[in-house]
């Protein structure tokens, strides 16, 4: 059975409670295997959790099923670790933050200490993120990354990308050993767009 993993796919715990959405996959790009997927829910109380590829029951296109339970949830390790910058920072790093807090008639603005995310992922691990910019090998963007495809054992073998060919957009499979560089911010793939235009296509 395919397992596929797409961004924004619903993720359903053993017990059918709905845990939130697929957001990132992580993988070690020397064997191309996914170690685990980032399931993300809320707005302003946002949680994100990094949950083992080995918890997951199946992946299909819409929907990814765990083998855990939603009371297991947050029993995982965060995927972000959000802290304060002690002392002065180096313009630009961060971000300032303000509070307002009213005082007498008129309300004063307090900047807060400057806030830092880091992500919990093992050393040589990447974090792939939904609408990576595909780039052909003349370094041209040519589509977004839409999903991911793994073998039975959890090793990526196609990324399935949204390519614009004469004006319209259609779903390609990417072969991962077409991919010779992936960044945070880029996928870059040793074949031209012609190439890549005569892949075969890939139905939803």
């Amino acid at each position: 059975m395919e397992n596929r993993l797409r961004w924004g796919a619903k993720v359903i715990s053993a017990d059918g409670k709905n845990l939130g959405r697929l957001t990132r996959v992580v993988f070690h790009p020397s064997t191309n295997e996914v170690t685990h997927i980032v399931v993300e829910k809320g707005v302003f109380n946002r949680r994100a959790k990094l949950v083992p590829i080995g918890s997951v029951q199946f992946a299909a296109s819409d929907e990814i099923r765990l083998k855990i339970e939603a009371s297991q949830i947050n029993e995982l390790q965060d995927f972000e670790e959000t802290y304060f910058l002690p002392g002065e920072t180096l313009e630009g790093e961060v971000k300032p933050l303000y509070w307002l807090r009213p005082v007498g008639d008129y309300p004063e603005i307090y900047p807060l200490p400057p806030l830092a995310v880091s992500y919990n992922l093992s050393e040589g691990s990447q974090a792939i993120e939904s609408g990576v910019q595909i780039l052909s090998i003349e370094e041209h963007e040519i589509g977004r990354l839409r999903s991911v495809l793994l073998d039975e054992l959890g090793h990526i073998t196609h990324f399935i990308a949204e390519i614009k060919v004469g004006g319209k957009t259609y779903l390609k499979l990417i072969p991962i050993d077409w991919v010779s560089q992936i960044e945070e911010s880029f996928l870059k793939v040793s074949a031209s767009e012609t190439m890549l235009e005569k892949l075969p296509d890939k139905y939803d």
